[in-house]
């Protein structure tokens, strides 16, 4: 990795850094203020928002960053307000049909009928479309400050509102959702001010290259495959709440604020990935081993925060207080989701460069399947602890499934057996964790598991101290 694209990381990531230091300070004292089954209708009402973005998406967004450089620069604007508008539309129709349903859909998110937190719902809706495309006009842009300011003001505003709701709402769900409503507000309203110049200030001279129907025709496939993945990462959550009820499903919630120490690596390194992974391709299609490369690192970096995580899982779950103490034994194969999903993005991209978009329905749909069928099976024996375990082996063979498809569109050599020789170990650490209390054997497995990887990816930490000496022998 040269040292423009490390210097484009370190600005993407920043903001990520901040915001994890902050929820390491925010999560005790929001699990604190907050009851588990409270915590669990929070929950279920970001699942169901979550599926809604998708809707409302339709795959355009995906469809502006592919879309993005071959335009030029001069009607960016004119494709951003163009994607915009149609989201609208169909946010003004999904807003109807919520209006009209809001009795079974407010009672399957809070356990009751409330036309409230129905209206919540569609500010909620709009304010995320605008928010969802802000942040990627500012991605493709390739604007790391501003990327990182736009995540932390989230955080900061979203701990804000929490202070200020809870004079209002106390322990209630209601709490968390106002502040994440409040918080989305100000982000999207921010970040259109700041490029402002994208959103109002477009040419009328150029015209779009691009046509509608292309976008959609891009776009719509992964309307469907969102809604597959939507399912892999919800399923679990339904499963939790159909068999053992808001208060485990508010357990099993939490354990997600501890991965999300993993989550900020991953949306940090995606982030920036997604635009320099076509630039690069563009530039140079025969230049696999650039790929190759970003593989290795990003696939070192996540298995050693894997073992890092679980093996000071005791300590970390002190966070989240008494209350949810039983997480320590739902997050250590859970952890295996971002790992397995961030590793795939850097082995996605034969898929992704010849535009085989069909191919996100069928991985996810795999995936799907399985996490559904894991669910089905060990939920109602394990509860929480069985829909973590069904989840991470689903996103197991979803890394499995989208690298072999993508290597048949564009092969790049990744070594595959050193990663599954290290993915291998942090599984065995993972599931043992999953069942017992630190002990010796756990940390004799966390020792094996760490010296496996460190061995196997040596090369990677080799060539990082090579260029660090390089950097500094160049500064003198």
């Amino acid at each position: 990795m040269n040292n423009k694209l490390f210097k484009k990381f370190i600005e993407f990531g920043i903001g990520n850094l901040i915001v994890l230091i902050t929820g390491f300070i925010s999560s005790p004292i929001i699990t604190r203020l907050i009851l588990p089954e409270e915590f669990g209708k929070f929950s279920m009402f970001n699942t169901l928002t979550s599926l809604f973005l998708f809707i409302l998406m339709l795959g355009l967004d995906q469809s502006y960053i592919r879309f993005f450089y071959e335009e030029d620069e001069e009607v960016r604007g004119k494709l951003l307000v163009r994607v915009v508008k149609l989201s609208m539309i169909v946010n003004i129709i999904l807003s109807l049909i919520l209006v009209i349903f809001y009795k079974p859909l407010s009672k399957m998110i809070i356990g009751q009928c409330s036309i409230l937190l129905i209206f919540v719902i569609i500010i909620h809706n709009t304010f995320n479309i605008i928010n969802k495309f802000s942040v990627l006009v500012v991605r493709m842009q390739q604007k790391g400050k501003s990327y990182s300011f736009l995540q932390v003001l989230g955080r900061v505003s979203y701990i804000l509102f929490i202070v200020a709701t809870f004079k209002y709402f106390k322990q209630d769900y209601r709490t968390l959702v106002f502040a994440a409503v409040l918080s989305n507000v100000v982000v999207a309203v921010l970040a259109v001010i700041i490029e402002r110049k994208q959103w109002f200030s477009f040419s009328n001279r150029g015209e779009i290259k691009t046509p509608m129907r292309e976008m959609i025709k891009f776009g719509m496939p992964l309307i469907l495959s969102m809604s597959i993945t939507w399912i892999l990462q919800s399923t679990d959550k339904f499963f939790v709440s159909a068999y053992n009820g808001y208060l485990e499903l508010g357990i099993y919630s939490s354990a997600f604020t501890i991965v999300a120490i993993i989550n900020s690596v991953q949306e940090s390194f995606i982030t920036f990935w997604v635009p320099v992974a076509n630039e690069k391709y563009k530039e140079s299609p025969e230049n696999t081993e650039f790929f190759s490369k970003v593989n290795s690192i990003v696939s070192m970096l996540m298995l050693l925060i894997g073992v890092g995580i679980i093996t000071f899982k005791d300590i970390i779950v002190i966070l989240l207080g008494s209350k949810y103490r039983d997480a320590i034994f739902i997050f250590p194969v859970l952890a295996l989701m971002p790992i397995m999903y961030t590793i795939s993005e850097t082995t996605v991209i034969g898929i992704n460069f010849k535009k085989k978009t069909r191919y996100h329905i069928i991985t996810s749909l795999i995936a799907a399947v399985a996490n559904i069928i894991g669910n089905m099976i060990l939920v109602p024996v394990l509860g929480a602890k069985g829909a973590a375990i069904s989840t991470g082996i689903s996103y197991m063979i979803f890394f499995i499934v989208r690298t072999v498809i993508s290597q048949r569109f564009y092969y790049v050599d990744y070594n595959l057996k050193r990663l599954y020789i290290s993915v291998s170990t942090l599984v065995v650490l993972a599931v043992y964790s999953s069942f017992n209390s630190t002990n010796i054997k756990s940390i004799l497995l966390s020792f094996i598991s760490l010296t496996v990887i460190l061995l196997l990816y040596k090369f990677v930490i080799l060539d990082l101290i090579n260029l660090l000496k390089k950097r500094k022998q160049e500064a003198i």
